[in-house]
């Protein structure tokens, strides 16, 4: 048995829960039900090792029915390091990895491997609301090397190959045989050329699998809800193998991959990740050419309302034909809790009546495009909410949060505190930690009886939420950002307002500092130096050389992580003035010097600082202070940064470290200082020049 199984995807698929727990020793006693029976149940222990490791019965033992001893499939999964999936309408398990998709049925001997079936002596069977699989099933299905010791009740499975044990005495040596490797059997593939995605999230939700002739046959999964598996055999791919713009509110993403099975054969898989589970259909074209994978509208056809006294929350429910797929989120200004439910059809009235409930002041409904269904509930301030799903419907619960004399004001990007205690508002500590995405504003005490504790959600473009915790005696408000903002606190006599302000309103001059590549992208590599650590290095040292220049500078990362460069270009346009950065050249082993690359925008005037003027700058400065070979400036629109970037941005490609003598300068201390002050010297006078 090869070791792949460790990676076996298997779902549980039992649906509950043991009445009471069963102490396991050398005796069994309880009582199970199968078979629409009781039965009562007492032997002795059967024990399960799985690689030479007992396995620990949890809620189900091994236990012996009519001679054959039936193993949890559920407990020996998760040993196994496995999920299972299990489909309650038609009493099915999918068992799931890269190379198989098998088929079992409860109480039926045959079973679906790769889309061919194969016979069993005797089938699954639920055992106490666990699906249970007889020893042999397991070996059959599973290709295990099981095997039965019968005075210790011993059942081991080896999920590793058996290896054959040296001789204990001399034999005559012999000509070593080559390994053969399974002969692929013949087969007439199609290929899956393409993969069509509905118009646009209001259009009608089909997605469209295609090959260049009949696919042969095909295996179709629902796994945890969240996810489409589509197994084509006879079918290799011609598939991208992630594919985002989906053009959906349902699927976020398609993904694809061709797989070789144990056989040799060669099958593709389609996975759809879903936002939530819809209810959908898979067809086939009548050539076979085509697969559909087609979400159907739902019809959300009921609302009820009551409030909840013993809870005191306010409950609602939302009732449809099929799986909602309902996602909910805030507004403010009033606040809103807001319910979206894609690919839907409405037949509630548009404004409903919230007579019964406490915290909702407001409710109505209504097509917020073709498609999409939104029901918005107005509530006061500091309200909080939850939900569940069920296969045709959701519950919504409102209530009141823990969190108490405060409001926030999204227009103006201010949080209110009611002044209940004296605060002395000089001995706050405001904690920047806009790298990791907050802002801590510390209080100087224990404001916990004042103010609560909990999450406070906003979730606008400035603030995604404000989370209140209260340790060591201080009470802290933590600002979680969507744009790297500056705060200020102050007493505005009954209250104290906290102020929320891009930096560009509370600075002069605000550059971005950006350290090419990191992380997963390592940049160029040559003469022992990896690019991305020597950009790290020369703009931690720009930065320095900045201090008490009058910039406030940002950097886009302080340690070897990977910010995508889109989000390096919206981080630029959204507080910066100007962004610089910093990388290193590669090519030939002769290519040396330096050269700053820009891209004209469509906004650049001669009235004020522009890209091409910055880089100017930036080259003549480097070439003076260096004397490094002077490549000049360059205009490039095949870069993202550039092509992403609205204010003056510019790449400087220090030197190369493809040229062992650019190398080595750029390994020196004096030398990257003194590139580096010649970049932030640069960046002064830009400054000095003049912005738009």
């Amino acid at each position: 048995m090869r070791s792949k199984w460790k990676r076996l995807l298997l779902t549980t698929m039992a649906v509950g829960m043991l009445s009471s727990a069963t102490a396991y020793a050398a005796n069994v006693s309880m009582n199970l039900f199968y078979n629409g029976k009781n039965h009562t149940y007492n032997a002795k222990e059967i024990v399960v090792q799985i690689d030479g490791k007992k396995m620990t019965p949890k809620d189900m033992p091994a236990v012996a029915i009519d001679g054959r001893t039936m193993l949890p499939m559920r407990q020996i999964a998760q040993e196994l390091g496995c999920e299972v999936v299990w489909n309650e309408a038609a009493q099915q398990v999918y068992v799931v990895n890269d190379d198989y998709t098998l088929v079992f049925e409860i109480n039926k001997t045959t079973g679906i491997k790769n889309g061919k079936t194969f016979a069993m002596d005797v089938p699954p069977m639920i055992v106490n609301d666990r699906t249970m699989l007889p020893v042999r099933t397991l070996a059959t299905a599973l290709d295990l090397n099981i095997t039965w010791d019968d005075p210790s009740r011993t059942v081991s499975i080896s999920t590793k190959a058996e290896t054959t044990k040296p001789p204990t005495t001399p034999t005559t040596p012999t000509t070593p045989t080559t390994p053969t490797t399974p002969t692929a059997p013949t087969i007439n593939y199609v290929t899956l050329n393409k993969v069509e995605v509905p118009a646009s999230k209001t259009a009608g939700q089909t997605f469209t699998i295609q090959a260049n002739g009949a696919i042969p046959s095909y295996e179709e999964i629902l796994v945890a809800d969240n996810k489409i598996v589509l197994d084509f055999y006879g079918a290799k791919s011609g598939l991208a193998s992630n594919i985002t713009t989906t053009n959906s509110s349902i699927v976020s993403a398609v993904r694809t991959a061709q797989h070789t099975a144990e056989d040799g054969s060669v099958y593709t898989r389609v996975v759809l990740d879903l936002n939530s589970k819809k209810k959908y259909e898979v067809t086939q074209s009548a050539d076979k050419t085509k697969v559909y994978i087609t979400f159907s509208k739902v019809t959300v056809d009921s609302i009820s309302m009551k409030h909840n006294n013993n809870t005191d929350k306010d409950v609602i429910e939302i009732e449809g034909d099929s799986a909602l797929g309902a996602s909910v989120s805030t507004l403010a200004n009033p606040n809103r809790i807001v319910v979206d439910i894609p690919n839907a059809i409405s037949e509630l009235d548009s404004t409903l009546d919230v007579k019964a409930l406490d915290f909702v002041t407001a409710g109505r409904t209504a097509m917020f495009n073709e498609t999409t269904l939104r029901i918005v509930f107005e509530v006061g301030d500091l309200t909080e909410y939850s939900y569940t799903t069920d296969s045709d419907s959701m519950t919504l619960q409102i209530y009141r949060s823990t969190m108490k004399n405060m409001s926030y004001d999204a227009n103006k990007d201010v949080l209110y505190l009611q002044k209940k205690e004296k605060i002395n508002t000089g001995s706050v500590k405001i904690n920047d930690h806009y790298l990791n995405g907050y802002v801590d504003v510390v209080l100087p005490g224990d404001y916990e009886d004042v103010y609560g504790y909990g999450t406070y959600e906003i979730g606008d473009d400035v603030i995604k939420n404000i989370q209140i915790s209260t340790n060591g005696g201080k009470t802290t408000l933590r600002f979680n950002q969507n744009r790297i903002s500056c705060y200020s606190i102050k007493d505005d006599g009954d209250r104290y307002i906290i102020s929320v302000k891009n930096p560009q309103n509370v600075y002069d001059k605000v550059l971005l500092l950006d350290a090419g590549h990191g992380g997963s992208d390592p940049g160029a590599n040559a003469n022992g130096i990896v690019e991305k650590n020597m950009n790290l290095t020369i703009m931690q040292k720009v930065a320095q050389q900045l201090e008490g220049s009058g910039i406030k500078v940002y950097v886009t990362r302080d340690s070897d992580v990977y910010p995508s460069n889109t989000s390096r270009a919206q981080t630029a346009n959204a507080i910066a003035d100007a962004m610089v950065s910093i990388h290193m050249n590669s090519g030939s082993a002769t290519a040396n010097g330096t050269e700053v690359l820009y891209k004209v925008h469509s906004n650049d005037t001669g009235s004020g600082l522009t890209s091409q003027k910055l880089a100017e700058l930036i080259q003549s400065s480097i070439v003076q202070a260096t004397g490094n070979n002077n490549r000049g400036t360059k205009h490039r629109t095949d870069l993202l940064i550039l092509n992403g970037t609205t204010v003056p941005a510019v790449i400087v490609e220090t030197v190369f470290i493809s040229n062992p003598g650019d190398a080595l300068k750029i390994t020196q201390t004096a030398y990257q200082n003194t590139i580096a002050k010649a970049i932030a010297d640069a960046i002064e006078e830009a400054f000095e020049y003049g912005l738009r």
